[in-house]
């Protein structure tokens, strides 16, 4: 099985000292605050990672050895988002069930 090949692009914006990291496919995304220093962008679509956002590198003098850690992080924070996204869409099956055993009844009531 071939695996897709993730484009990651990258910008460093000097003037608001924030580095932007793109990957994944391109959609619009919301953006977790996972601190001070670092956010996730989300996919609204997918509900997947599309990218992080570093706030004041160049203020917070980050090294090469820093951002591996960052990295660390981003890849923890993810992975407990991705699990909480999970668990609600999970409790929330029940629901969308008995709205699609009603929705009949809906729709029959509905004087469309």
């Amino acid at each position: 099985m071939a695996t897709k090949k993730i484009s990651i692009r990258h910008h460093y914006d000097k003037e608001s000292d924030v580095l932007y990291v793109h990957f994944g496919e391109n959609e619009p995304t919301h953006v977790e605050n996972i601190d001070d220093f670092l956010l996730v962008e989300i996919g609204w679509f997918s509900g997947l990672p599309r990218g992080f956002r570093i706030i004041g590198p160049r203020h917070h003098k980050v090294s090469s050895f820093e951002l591996t850690m960052v990295v660390k992080q981003i890849k923890k924070q993810v992975r407990e988002l991705m699990e909480g996204r999970r668990k609600a869409i999970k409790e929330q099956e029940p629901i969308f069930a008995d709205f699609c055993n009603t929705l009949p009844n809906i729709l029959a009531s509905t004087q469309l």
